[in-house]
């Protein structure tokens, strides 16, 4: 039998600083022992604050590639309202040259995995210190939710999943590895949130004076076991952590009177989000200084559209700043929006304007024309992630400072709604229902909710916040709804040069609703006879 060696990557990869807006002081060290760990309260909290920074810090760009784990969470690939144009991850975005040899799957699958890793010495650290102390045992229920939202993540896209719960010593290098069962997944996810809920507060924790934004609460714990709990269709569990977060935490989270508002600024430090990656120019902000420059996450500009190549057009941040064009709303969500809807025009930038005060248009709208060049510079973007704030300085950088949203009540009260109406409750699933849906400017809804209804409400709110993707997997529509609508071709919208419907085309029901097991972490595993690909990836 093949005994394969394993380390823990966090050994060497603990960052230098916790928080890109100073609030979180606490230095992480480049190498933390296990000893340390388990004698050390300072140390415990060094680690935890080290797992926020690498979690974070993957997506920053000193590479180009480090999106890889974040892009999945929010651009909402491969499902019916996205449309993907070009760039880094085209095996994902139009399912041609998906397979198991795949680099953007094993980075996903290494990342996860060293995150589990390191979450287990702080959990057995923290246990070994005592769970009496409140610090111990804060440190212990952020560590839990680390681990957690790592086995979601790896479970709602590879399902055969290895579980890991020891922290790896020199006694235990070799192991044998087989799939968990998803009632062993779902078991150990299920008891990390508890522990988590149990320790936690609502109120994000305070040092020197100052909020520590960016950090788990109680009612992030609340809304990923409702998450866990809607996989199981445990709907009066979903519910019981839903409405908990409504009513305990509503001094800490609350929506906002308009949806737009969440989204206004480079700090989304909004009472409606429940978390979020904290980014900013100042040390240890999550730049990344290349020669003079420091150079930030590129999420922005993968999804603000190349208007500035357009004649008679500069970068600038009122339209988003410096743009590549490549991952876009499709037509099929836009045209989701009623005509009293205001999230049409406040979450996506529909025209454009002529903005170089050189130019003889200067101040006119673009009218756009059938092109090469019109989805990539001219198609309506989404605003989520575009930067309008910190590259003010310089429109032409290729990164962005901006906050990224992981969690939002928003999608809190969409997951109590459908848990309602799985139950039949058609009174509790409207009211949650409209919480979202009249805030935008539409009418109360009444009358019997359907499926196709708070599907819609989920697309019209929470696109490119990663909800669409496991939320259609766990419903068991992905696959219908992305060969129907995914991409956009010129029949749905005239300016386009050719059909962008790669996904629609490429997705196999019963095979890419589950990503390939990476094959080189196979190998490490003893081979397909010790630890079988996934069905359909032969």
């Amino acid at each position: 039998m093949k005994k394969v060696y394993v380390f823990t990557a966090f050994a060497l990869i603990l960052s230098s600083a916790l928080s890109c807006k100073d609030e979180l002081f606490l230095e992480s060290e480049t190498s933390v022992t296990i000893n340390y760990l388990n004698t050390s309260k300072e140390g415990l909290e060094r680690a935890v604050a080290g797992l926020y920074v690498y979690e974070r810090d993957n997506i920053v760009d000193n590479s180009d590639e480090k999106g890889i784990v974040f892009l999945p969470m929010v651009m909402d690939f491969n499902t019916d309202i996205f449309l993907f144009n070009a760039g880094n991850w085209a095996a994902l975005g139009r399912l041609e040259t998906l397979a198991p040899d795949s680099g953007v799957l094993e980075d996903y699958w290494k990342f996860w995995y060293a995150i589990i890793g390191r979450a287990n010495e702080i959990i057995a650290s923290a246990k070994n210190l005592g769970l009496d102390d409140k610090d111990v045992a804060s440190c212990y229920a952020q560590a839990c939710i680390f681990r957690a939202r790592a086995y979601y993540a790896l479970w709602t896209r590879f399902e055969h999943i290895y579980l890991n719960t020891e922290p790896t010593t020199s006694s235990n290098l070799e192991r044998e590895y087989s799939p968990a069962s998803k009632a062993e997944v779902f078991k150990l996810m299920k008891d990390d949130l508890d522990d988590a809920i149990k320790y936690l507060s609502y109120e994000l924790p305070v040092l020197n004076n100052k909020t520590m934004y960016g950090r788990y609460t109680k009612a992030v714990a609340r809304h990923v076991r409702a998450q866990v709990a809607m996989w199981e269709e445990d709907w009066d569990e979903a519910i019981e952590q839903c409405e908990a977060v409504f009513t305990e935490g509503k001094a800490y989270n609350r929506l906002e009177a308009r949806p737009e508002y969440v989204f206004a600024g480079e700090d989304l430090r909004s009472p409606e989000v429940l978390y979020s990656y904290q980014f900013s120019k100042k040390p240890g902000g999550g730049g990344v200084t290349q020669g003079t420059s420091l150079k930030g996450h590129p999420i922005s500009v993968y999804v603000t559209s190349r208007y500035s190549s357009e004649s008679g057009c500069v970068a600038a941040p009122e339209q988003g700043g410096f743009g590549y064009g490549r991952n876009l709303p499709n037509m099929h969500l836009l045209n989701m929006y009623g005509p009293k809807d205001t999230r049409k025009d406040k979450f996506f930038i529909n025209t454009f304007v002529y903005n170089d005060p050189a130019g003889a248009k200067y101040g006119q709208k673009i009218t756009p024309v059938k092109s090469a060049t019109y989805i990539t510079n001219l198609h309506p973007m989404s605003v989520k992630h575009a930067d309008f704030w910190t590259n003010a300085d310089d429109p032409e950088r290729k990164t962005s400072f901006r906050d990224l949203i992981v969690y939002r009540l928003a999608e809190t009260y969409l997951i109590c709604a459908e848990a309602y109406l799985h139950k039949g409750d058609n009174d509790n699933a409207v009211k949650y229902f409209n919480a979202t849906y009249r805030r935008a400017g539409n009418p109360p809804f009444s009358g019997t909710l359907t499926l196709e209804d708070l599907l819609d409400e989920c697309a019209r709110e929470l696109n490119f916040e990663g909800v669409r993707w496991p939320q259609l997997k766990r419903l068991g529509l992905l696959g219908t709804y992305c060969r129907q609508w995914s991409g956009e071709t010129m029949g749905e919208n005239p300016y386009l040069d050719k059909d962008y419907i790669h996904a629609r085309n490429n997705f196999v029901i019963g095979k890419h609703e589950t990503w390939p097991i990476p094959s080189n972490q196979i190998l490490l595993m003893g081979g397909t006879d010790k630890y079988p690909q996934n069905e359909g990836w032969l």
